[in-house]
């Protein structure tokens, strides 16, 4: 399909050969907007493993590759970026930001693609945005390890002071604490994951894992461990107990901040924000410059950060069933807030972003 001089191919994850994947690295190695590991090919490569729906937009002016869209495409029409739910970043693998996501789409067999964490610096995401940026939280590390504790403190000097008081009171206590940095057991990597799952029904928050893809797919990066991609597990125990986990993803330059866990028995001793330093101090070491806590307006986000990047989220869309599904679900929530109904005013829109986590999920 072509658009505007644009032709775009829509292929499965066999269609990259050795071409393509040399101007996907070429495009991430030349723009740091990209350096996240949700960008790499090996994160798409990892999902197109575990689920049959994930497909790549390969974009090309003029017989010549300008871009990479990675997605899945669902059995109702509507795409979604690559990793689903798991995902907190996507966007165009590319180095022209400007390029027209939506006429290069045009034609591409389905109706909408709902983004929530596109990169606010690509033109079509953040023109079709439902409204304004969010920042994406940042710990940079690249002037040094001591340089980000100070700009942390500059910016709320009492937070860095009671949390050097806890990484004071936890050294304290010797050899009856234990930091791992990159654990490989696998035992504690599955209590880990229990342990959030447990977090998610106490929360009532919709549990990622409950689809057989997702725990699949985190097992997969457990088990990496390679520039491009590895799963990282950290973990730090206090007299023989767990008393707080971390596991996320690492590039060659940035580890995202994924699924935290904490045991409540320990929460005087803060030993999940030491073990947060602590992983930033061991990734400054190692060459990792950058550790991305995704968007959220949270105390302990904002006390760890000192920079951050725009995204948005949106929807690109054309005629079509799934297009009018969602339209119509739009027009039912407006009518709703407009009612004198006090909260039941918000039932509607809660329901049907809730029906489109669940589908996100499930692969619907």
């Amino acid at each position: 399909m072509g658009s505007h001089g644009m032709q775009t191919d829509i292929v499965t994850i066999d269609g990259i050969g050795a071409p393509e994947r040399q101007a996907w690295n070429d495009f991430r190695s030349q723009n740091p907007s990209l350096a996240s590991p949700y960008f790499s090919l090996a994160f798409t490569e990892a999902m197109a493993r575990r689920r049959n729906d994930t497909r790549i937009a390969i974009l090309h002016r003029n017989g010549t590759i300008v871009g990479f869209l990675p997605l899945h495409l669902s059995r109702s029409g509507v795409a979604r970026p690559i990793g689903g739910p798991l995902g907190d970043h996507h966007g165009l693998i590319t180095t022209t930001p400007e390029l027209d996501v939506e006429s290069a789409l045009t034609g591409s067999g389905f109706g909408l693609f709902a983004y929530h964490g596109a990169l606010a610096d690509q033109s079509s995401f953040a023109r079709s945005s439902a409204g304004l940026p969010q920042i994406s939280w940042v710990s940079d590390l690249s002037n040094g390890y001591a340089s980000f504790l100070d700009d942390c403190a500059r910016e709320d000097a009492k937070a860095m002071r009671n949390i050097r008081a806890r990484q004071r009171k936890l050294a304290e206590m010797g050899d009856d604490v234990v930091f791992r940095i990159d654990d490989r057991r696998p035992d504690v990597f599955r209590t880990v994951i229990d342990t959030k799952r447990d977090q998610y029904r106490r929360t009532n928050a919709l549990d990622v894992f409950v689809a057989g893809w997702a725990r699949q797919v985190i097992e997969d990066l457990f088990d990496s461990d390679t520039p491009e991609l590895s799963g990282m597990l950290s973990t730090v125990e206090i007299n023989g107990q767990l008393a707080a986990a971390h596991f996320g993803m690492r590039s060659e330059r940035v580890l995202h901040y994924w699924f935290p866990v904490y045991w409540p028995e320990f929460s005087k001793l803060g030993p999940g924000l030491t073990l947060y330093l602590e992983i930033a101090r061991y990734l400054e070491s190692r060459g990792v410059d950058q550790i991305h806590l995704g968007p959220g307006d949270y105390d302990f986000k904002r006390r760890l950060s000192n920079a951050g990047f725009a995204i948005v989220t949106g929807r690109l869309e054309r005629p079509s069933i799934a297009h009018a599904l969602v339209r119509a679900g739009q027009m039912i929530d407006g009518a709703a807030q407009a009612l004198p109904l006090g909260r039941a005013s918000n039932w509607p829109g809660k329901a049907f972003r809730r029906l489109d986590k669940w589908a996100a999920v499930h692969a619907f």
